[in-house]
């Protein structure tokens, strides 16, 4: 009696398949129609399940009663028509659906090289020969385009928390919910005992900036050693080479300023005045990962850069003055703390200047192209290569508007015994460096929200 009911029950079950087949397939003949309604259950199956589609495929060729190309490839294409049908009905993506179009293909191409070797695909348990090496890059890539496509859906959505001014949670498995709360109640008794936690160590003090430092030099020298040697060898290049310009045409001497001096000035100073910019402004975003860290903002990591330049050529200095001091090449400075000053100065114009710059490129990253070609432009006009009593009085006022001139003349300056500058100002280049640091702090305050971690 219950044979009798299973067969009744099989029936009834292969008479609704068919009914279903014809209903979704009814152009295709009654065993293709089924061959493709079968197929849609398999178009929401795991990724690298592929078991249970070769299986349909083999199935399908065993219902041949010929061999011809066109009866199998009648089958191929009901596959398919059902793995369509089915992808669209559940909904799955494109992605997925691209996935199972080419593992079918994948299949086909190899149980076809089987029938022309002779092998009989039809026999039980058959499977070709490498279907694992040669579908598992498809699963892979297909993974690899999900994660990829997961991460850019995260970092739109912290993006966007970070603009509204919200904070990002993430979604946690029940096992970790658990281990949080436990977390917070342990952190919770802690405080009764012990009393709240002090905020103090979430502000960038002195600590925090120091072991930023250490962090950025290590990173610095484990990058590339070759830069941080380019340091001290950049400005002896440069030097040499407006010296030589000079004793080629037989000058010696500059307004009572030695040539090697005036140029070692010139041209160590504006080296680190160019490294500041590109340092502080690409730090602004290229190291956003630490402003995971609460200490740390866009603008410290920016001017932490800055410093660590600024201190590298400082040391420049001493070596170059030192050593050209002992071979008689340079010239001692008349006083210290002068040069120091406005070292100083040109130092905190260029972390400035790197500070709008890098406030620029958060919102444009294109921009910091155009860096190289504007900072080449104000190097033409700030006294790096002459000063301008050097140049007749008409053409005077087209250095002197840049501040940056003002400088290093003032350097010169106070280097120098026999050289005062009579065209350089001061107050016009403290001036212009107020203003170039509320434009910096006005622009990254601006883009603060847009400076987020990645």
């Amino acid at each position: 009696m219950s044979s009798n009911e299973e067969r009744i029950a099989r029936w009834r079950a292969r008479r609704e398949a068919e009914a279903a087949a014809r209903e979704a397939h009814g152009d295709l003949p009654p065993s293709l129609a089924l061959i493709a309604s079968g197929a849609e259950a398999l178009a929401t199956s795991a990724p690298d399940d592929t078991g249970a589609l070769l299986s349909a495929l083999v199935t399908g060729l065993r219902g041949l009663t010929s061999q011809t190309n066109a009866d199998r490839r009648a089958i191929y294409d009901a596959l398919g028509r059902g793995l369509e049908r089915g992808g669209q009905l559940a909904g799955i993506d494109a992605e997925l659906a691209e996935l199972r179009r080419r593992q079918l293909r994948v299949m086909v191409r190899l149980v076809e090289s089987d029938l022309r070797e002779g092998i009989d695909v039809r026999a039980a348990g058959y499977r070709p020969a490498g279907i694992e090496e040669a579908l598992h890059p498809l699963t892979t890539s297909y993974q690899r385009l999900l994660q990829r496509r997961e991460a850019e859906e995260t970092q739109a959505a912290r993006r966007q928390a970070v603009l509204a001014d919200e904070a990002y949670s993430v979604a946690l498995e029940p096992e970790d919910e658990d281990d949080l709360a436990l977390l917070r109640a342990r952190l919770d008794r802690i405080d009764v005992t012990h009393g709240a936690r002090r905020t103090q160590s979430e502000r960038a003090g002195p600590r925090a900036i120091m072991a930023l430092l250490r962090y950025q030099m290590r990173v610095l020298m484990s990058e590339s050693r070759v830069a941080l040697a380019w340091t001290f060898v950049g400005p002896a290049v440069l030097l040499t080479l407006i010296s030589s310009l000079y004793l080629v045409v037989g000058t010696h001497h500059i307004l009572d300023m030695d040539v090697q001096t005036f140029a070692m000035l010139g041209a160590t100073t504006w080296i680190m005045f160019r490294q500041i910019i590109f340092r502080t402004s690409t730090a602004l975003y290229a190291h956003r990962a630490l402003l995971n860290l609460r200490p740390f903002t866009a603008t410290t990591i920016g001017l932490v850069q800055g410093l660590i330049y600024f201190l590298s050529y400082l040391v420049v200095f001493a070596l170059l003055i030192t050593g050209g001091w002992l071979t008689g090449f340079f010239t001692t400075p008349a006083h210290l703390l002068g040069p120091i000053g406005w070292v100083t100065a040109m130092a905190a114009a260029g972390a400035s200047v790197g500070v709008i710059f890098g406030s620029i490129a958060v919102v444009w990253p294109y921009f910091l192209r155009f860096a190289p070609i504007i900072e080449r432009g104000l190097q033409l006009f700030s006294s790096v290569f002459f000063v301008s009593e050097q140049l007749p009085d008409q053409y005077r006022p087209y250095l002197l508007w840049c501040p940056f001139a003002h400088a290093l003349q003032k350097l010169r300056t106070t280097y120098f015994d026999g050289y005062v500058s009579l065209d350089a100002d001061g107050e016009y280049f403290f001036v212009w460096l107020g203003v170039l640091m509320v434009v910096a702090a006005v622009l990254q305050r601006a883009v603060r929200a847009r400076s987020q971690p990645m």
